[in-house]
């Protein structure tokens, strides 16, 4: 397995999404979430394989608590880096400085309980924008804590495009982002997302390899309101079938292929 490092973080090429350990999730997911079992079944297989990343969120529904539980129970907190991320209430804009610093406090705390750790190695907005809000003051809390030890890095999980990636370049506390990024998706290169990240000492982490299993399914499977898809698709099959790989291969190749990503979660 090759490695990069996020400091003093050692992190496997290979990572493990976890959004179906809490909630169905997947336009080809056909067996809804995954079980406590398999969930087991996975990170022992990770820590045979020296996968050692594990992405998770507050809004996976029950997936930060089936972690905690299953890395107690096969002892292996120290097998694996977890990065998961903020969530607050839809309406914070709402409500007073005072009352969204505790609901940031109260998320990140439930965190920790939930995963069974002191400290997260990777804590990450999941809304680029909670970074300026109101001048600042949830990511000023946050830096906070990273200087108190409660969080490792902290990073952004990019939602819209590289404009958003390149705004928090400009900030010297973002040491991480993650990106939605597969064979389909070329505007982070055309933005020179990769290199720029490289420029300011930012690890990239990467989600969507398979586009959400829009790029391994059955074409006469893909959903009506991804039709548009269906042409580009049947073009990634004839090239799969030229270079002998499946479909899984090829999309997940072309990912790993780049240098510059930390790690990429599947």
């Amino acid at each position: 397995m090759e490695y990069k490092s996020i400091k003093d973080y050692k992190i496997a090429k290979l990572g493990i999404g976890t959004v179906q350990f809490g909630i169905d999730y997947g336009i080809n997911n056909k067996t809804g979430k995954v079980s406590y079992t398999e969930i087991l079944k996975i990170f022992e297989i990770a820590i045979k394989k020296g996968i050692n990343f594990i992405d998770t969120s507050r809004l996976y529904g029950s997936s930060e608590r089936n972690i905690g539980r299953a890395l107690k129970e096969l002892n292996a907190f120290n097998n694996f880096v977890i990065c998961t991320k903020l969530d607050i209430s839809a309406n914070y804009y709402e409500k007073s400085d005072k009352q969204v610093i505790e609901e940031v406090k109260k998320a990140l705390h439930t965190s920790l309980y939930s995963l069974g750790l002191d400290i997260i190695p990777i804590y990450l907005l999941h809304l680029p924008e909670h970074r300026k809000f109101r001048n600042g003051i949830i990511w000023d809390y946050l830096k906070e804590q990273v200087s108190k030890g409660t969080i490792g890095h902290l990073g952004v999980s990019i939602a819209r495009g590289p404009d958003e990636a390149i705004e928090c370049f400009e900030d010297k506390a973002v040491e991480a982002i993650q990106i939605p990024f597969n064979i389909f998706d070329s505007r982070w290169k055309k933005a020179g997302i990769f290199k720029k990240a490289i420029q300011h000492n930012v690890s990239i982490f990467t989600r969507s390899s398979f586009l959400q299993g829009l790029l391994v399914m059955p074409v006469s499977k893909i959903p009506k309101n991804l039709f548009k898809a269906v042409k580009y698709r049947k073009t990634l099959n004839r090239i799969a079938d030229e270079t002998g790989m499946d479909l899984k291969e090829l999309a997940l190749k072309y990912v790993l292929s780049n240098r510059n990503i930390t790690s990429t979660v599947i």
